[in-house]
């Protein structure tokens, strides 16, 4: 009678054991047998290993064994006498360092996140400021103000490259503030070609800013601010009118950057 009452609280306390044995199993690595002994040793406070086996389903032959190792492993302790009982070792005792493993590994993943993100977005700027923008500007009217825009907030130097024409041209549209940023001791030097039409202009502007005349071709105008700020315009030469369709494009890129640095210092 004693053994089929035990069969009868079985069958009530098994769904405690199979909702919490698969869980405990599953996150501290116990085999089935063994998290099926420890979680019906819970339920039940104390037991023999026959009403063990009764209750949690493992084979009687096995529990003994898998006891043994509960045991080894501080999950469950033994009762001496005859038969033996067993004991389940309090949750928050037995399960302490595991918690405090996971707390470590959680520590250490949050770090490791923290890493990777900084190493991200380091990653990111870096691919920002190596790929850097560039803007096409259309019509005469908008280049000039991007011009005038980018010598308005010039701080340290301003590099023009051009053709006799366009430093014509230039001067007549920014004499006045290339001399405030001359008088704020901003760096003002010009590489312009050797054209009769413009040779005047160069001989007063020498006076002002340091300026470099060379026998070539240069069809465009070059403006490039505190090494940051690049803008290349091609201005057709047979109008200066403002209504003229003309193209620039303004950039960043630090590849083209380089690129007209250098040849600023081929002609320094």
């Amino acid at each position: 009678m004693v053994f089929v009452s035990e069969l009868k609280e079985a069958r009530v306390k098994s769904s405690f054991v199979e909702a919490l044995w698969r869980r405990l199993s599953e996150y501290l690595g116990l085999s089935e047998y063994e998290a099926k002994l420890y979680v019906s040793l819970i339920e039940v406070g104390q037991a023999t290993a026959r009403k063990l086996s009764v209750f949690s389903g493992v084979p009687r032959t096995k529990v003994y064994p898998v006891l043994k190792r509960l045991i080894d492993m501080g999950f469950v302790t033994e009762i001496p006498g005859e038969p033996k009982r067993f004991l389940p070792v309090p949750p928050n005792i037995a399960l302490k360092s595991y918690l405090q493993t996971y707390r470590n590994i959680t520590q250490n993943l949050l770090s490791l996140i923290s890493t990777l993100e900084d190493a991200l977005k380091r990653a990111r700027t870096q691919e920002k400021l190596r790929q850097g923008s560039m803007w096409t500007i259309n019509g005469k009217q908008s280049i000039f103000k991007k011009m005038r825009e980018m010598l308005i907030n010039a701080k340290r130097s301003v590099y023009i490259i051009t053709n006799g024409n366009s430093l014509i041209l230039l001067s007549r549209m920014f004499s006045r503030l290339l001399d405030e940023l001359a008088s704020r001791s901003v760096k003002i030097k010009i590489i312009t070609t050797n054209e009769q039409n413009s040779k005047y202009l160069v001989k007063e502007l020498k006076y002002l800013y340091d300026v470099k005349v060379f026998d070539f071709q240069f069809p465009l105008i070059v403006l490039y601010v505190d090494h940051e700020q690049l803008l290349m315009s091609y201005i057709q030469s047979e109008s200066n009118s403002l209504k003229c369709e003309d193209e620039a494009i303004f950039s960043n890129n630090p590849v083209l950057r380089r690129l007209i640095w250098a040849y600023i210092v081929n002609y320094s």
